[in-house]
């Protein structure tokens, strides 16, 4: 648990902190644009997580292919696309393309947050 939290921690901050501030606001305004953000920052945290996991096991890997888990991402990202599709009156696509972004913006800005 304690490797968990150190390779998470400063994500976990910044995904929970927005998660619950979108999902009090949803309770309040109920807009298809908020839980399709609620939607994609669940889908960009569990795409972070993928990346830093696959990150971490290439340092910590001397040989073979160096590997960051982009088939498992697009998966993520299909399948909050999947929902969309289910429930388009209730989601909107442009608040899950925004989230899932939020991952990327991570990934790019990882060694500010991140640091050693």
């Amino acid at each position: 648990m304690n490797h968990f939290y150190r390779i998470f921690q400063p994500f976990l901050t910044y995904y929970s902190i927005a998660l619950i501030a979108l999902i009090i606001l949803y309770l309040f305004h109920k807009s298809p644009i908020i839980l399709g953000l609620i939607i994609g920052i669940i889908g960009s945290f569990i795409n972070t997580c993928i990346f830093e996991y696959y990150l971490w096991q290439s340092i910590n890997k001397t040989k073979g292919h160096i590997k960051t888990g982009n088939m498992w991402r697009y998966l993520v990202a299909v399948i909050c696309c999947v929902l969309w599709l289910l429930f388009r009156d209730n989601i909107h696509i442009i608040g899950i393309l925004i989230g899932l972004l939020m991952s990327y913006v991570f990934i790019v800005f990882r060694p500010l947050i991140k640091q050693r």
